[in-house]
């Protein structure tokens, strides 16, 4: 069964998401306004005042949201609502998942993405620091990784 960060982070979140638009909560979290997501915390009974962080790389507007300390495999420490600037229709939603390596006895992070009721694990992400900051930042060049990649030049090409 599923835990109440794991439903908010998986769920109600990406709904949010698509009801209110990822170019409107981004918007919200550049203004560092949090009353959008007020009624997620206060409906599901879980006592936490996110903090936010808007950024903008390139052609995209993404807005960083710290959540509840996770305890248990699968629950997130961050998530982030990814638009894109002259394309607000294109959204994303990604989740900094906490993971435990069962082989080695150590914990990790796990870059996600949930696209409908799918959550695609995208390989081990940014270690999480305990700064929000930094770990905001850490979170969105992983994002950037994904959503922009870099361009590779084929070194055997006759063009340059």
């Amino acid at each position: 069964m599923a835990s109440a960060l794991d439903t908010i982070a998986h769920v109600v979140l990406p709904n949010l998401m698509k009801i209110k638009t990822a170019a409107t909560l981004v918007s919200a979290m550049e203004r560092r306004d949090g009353s959008l997501f007020q009624p997620v915390w206060t409906q599901t009974g879980v006592a936490h005042t996110p903090q936010l962080a808007a950024k903008e790389r390139d052609a995209w507007r993404i807005g960083v949201m710290s959540l509840p300390k996770p305890d248990q495999m699968g629950e997130a420490h961050l998530c982030a609502f990814v638009t894109k600037k002259n394309e607000p229709a294109i959204a994303r939603y990604f989740t900094l998942e906490h993971d435990y390596v069962l082989a080695t006895k150590t914990s990790r992070t796990m870059l996600c993405e949930r696209e409908g009721s799918i959550t695609r694990k995208l390989g081990e992400g940014p270690a999480v620091s305990g700064d929000f900051q930094t770990d905001a930042n850490a979170f969105v060049d992983a994002i950037i990784a994904i959503v922009d990649p870099p361009k590779k030049v084929d070194a055997s090409s006759s063009y340059r």
